[in-house]
């Protein structure tokens, strides 16, 4: 298994060099995400081959490229489709970077952010919209010879392992995978409390199409009424060994990916992803 980080780098790749990717070598990564923020037509090839040159004097992998762009599951369809236009630039320059992987987010049918919740997002005609568009993204996979990666949450379209498999299938694409991060599961407190029936749930649905994993951890607040957050992994309730035997089982040679944390806490959670693995006779690959 091989370990690495999304937040280091800035959205502005011409501020990448080699004092940073030492920095996240030092710490025992070999693979990055990173989220690219502006029009991905502005992205200068200098910037390109700038960025590449100091990952790779360093042994780091660009496992997942990220960029933004509008909703691509709105009933405009002539929106709809600039969306998927603006994702297809991404897969583009994704290849330019040598990314292993594009991350693609399903957005929301909410009018003020891709991530936040909306009773239409679980809609059949939303779920059309999405595969509609992942199939003509799909097309640019294809041209560039680079898969995309789909990020999941219970907010989204993509909000089941079942959900996401059906999607994936709908597609009938080869291009077509999923960034395996189980804590965007956690729908409820039993799910909360019963980390391990979820993961096997997850990889017995999504095994064949995992691509990579992000890794964090879930705890209960104690206050009212229901409130389920995020923390440190090694800080909460979340069944690591059984999430990283299945990862091992599943994908060897994939990338185990920390991810959002401040940059003050990624130490930490990496120094514990290490740990564990040591722990469990799981080999890192550096």
């Amino acid at each position: 298994m091989r370990v690495g980080v999304v937040g280091m780098i800035p959205g502005d790749f011409s501020l990448v060099n080699d004092q940073l990717t030492r920095r996240i070598s030092d710490l025992g990564f070999t693979g990055i995400g990173a989220h690219l923020a502006g029009d991905p037509n502005t992205v200068s090839d200098t910037t390109i081959q700038n960025m590449r040159g100091s990952l790779d004097h360093y042994g780091i992998k660009l496992v997942q490229f990220w960029g933004a762009y509008p909703s691509i599951i709105t009933p405009d369809d002539s929106a709809r489709r600039a969306a998927v236009n603006v994702v297809k630039d991404i897969v583009r320059l994704g290849k330019k970077f040598d990314a292993l992987t594009v991350g693609v987010r399903p957005t929301s049918m909410h009018a003020s952010h891709p991530w936040w919740p909306h009773p239409d997002n679980y809609l059949p005609e939303t779920e059309d919209r999405l595969v509609a568009s992942l199939r003509e993204i799909a097309e640019a996979c294809e041209e560039h010879g680079i898969p995309i990666a789909l990020e999941c949450h219970v907010t989204s379209t993509l909000s089941s392992p079942q959900a996401v498999r059906r999607i994936i299938e709908r597609t009938e694409s080869p291009w077509v995978k999923m960034n395996m991060d189980p804590i965007n599961f956690v729908k409820d407190l039993h799910t909360a409390y019963h980390t391990t029936d979820l993961i096997n749930e997850l990889f017995d649905n999504l095994g064949p199409y995992v691509a990579s994993t992000h890794v964090k951890d879930v705890y209960v607040e104690d206050r009212h009424v229901v409130h389920i957050s995020e923390t440190v992994p090694g800080d909460g309730i979340f069944d690591f060994d059984t999430f990283f035997r299945r990862l091992e089982a599943t994908l060897p040679d994939g990338y185990a990916l920390v991810e959002h944390l401040p940059e003050s806490l990624i130490p930490q959670a990496g120094a514990f992803v290490h740990k564990k693995l040591k722990e469990l006779g799981i080999p890192v690959i550096y």
